[in-house]
């Protein structure tokens, strides 16, 4: 999986908020601070965590992966990571004890888990984080919003149960930058899959995005691959030129159509 280069992607494209953002902290050590502040760099600028990126684009994944029938039997599936994983610690702890057993986890691994990660293998896509480009365009950059807790039998506003919380605003745009190691093209194609669902504003970031918060789309996705056949050129400093997704996107649709077959699924 990783022993030798094969191929690595970099995905870049700009996500532009159409509502706000609520990514927070937790924690504020200002005295007057806001219940909920939105992760800051050291330059005191919002950013989106890649974790946060991560497991949004993984859940997505993840319930496409589900939604196949008898996936499981046709290659293209995602486990329960918690109540059911594919590999559980048990079996990964016997298998890897031996070198001519390891690759068992690898073999028994769902499709989520290969392209993402698993506590006992490595994921093959990262997602860095994505910091606030356009501070100088906007008039402000957070606002704080109220927050009420409701009573669940009366469907009102709880007494006593009033909290703010830090937001960064509408409008705001974030570089966001995907790196994928060693992809098959039809893996490829389904990350790129998922990513469109990103492109048409379907992709929630963030927390309380059932309020209004969290929504923004992908936009000037671009791809750059570097693989055998230019890798020596990218060492010595030559441009690698961007690729068009489409060819990914058909290696998928391929792989589901040879897999699902008969039109199954």
């Amino acid at each position: 999986m990783f022993e030798t280069f094969d191929n690595r992607v970099v995905l870049r494209a700009t996500l532009e908020m159409e509502t706000a953002l609520s990514v927070g902290s937790r924690l504020s050590f200002e005295p007057t601070g806001t219940d909920l502040p939105v992760m800051k760099g050291p330059d005191g600028r919002p950013f989106i965590p890649g974790s946060s990126i991560k497991g949004a684009v993984r859940a997505l994944t993840e319930r496409i992966l589900r939604s196949i029938p008898n996936g499981k039997e046709k290659g293209l599936w995602a486990c329960d990571p918690f109540a059911d994983p594919c590999v559980s610690k048990d079996q990964a702890q016997v298998w890897l004890r031996d070198s001519e057993t390891e690759h068992l986890v690898w073999d028994e691994a769902c499709t989520a888990c290969r392209i993402f990660g698993s506590p006992w293998m490595a994921g093959r896509v990262s997602f860095k984080d994505a910091y606030l480009e356009n501070a100088e365009d906007l008039p402000v950059i957070t606002q704080i919003r109220d927050g009420v807790g409701i009573d669940r039998d009366l469907g009102a506003a709880r007494q006593s149960v009033k909290y703010d919380f830090e937001v960064v605003v509408s409008g705001a745009r974030f570089e966001i930058e995907i790196l994928a190691e060693n992809l098959e093209d039809w893996e490829l194609g389904l990350l790129l899959s998922v990513l469109h669902f990103w492109e048409e504003g379907y992709l929630p970031l963030g927390g309380k995005v059932t309020r209004g918060p969290g929504w923004g789309r992908l936009k000037n996705l671009r791809l750059e691959r570097i693989d055998q056949s230019n890798l020596l050129a990218y060492l010595t400093g030559s441009q690698v030129p961007q690729e068009s997704p489409n060819r990914y996107l058909q290696a998928f649709q391929e792989y589901v159509n040879q897999h699902l077959g008969n039109g199954e699924g």
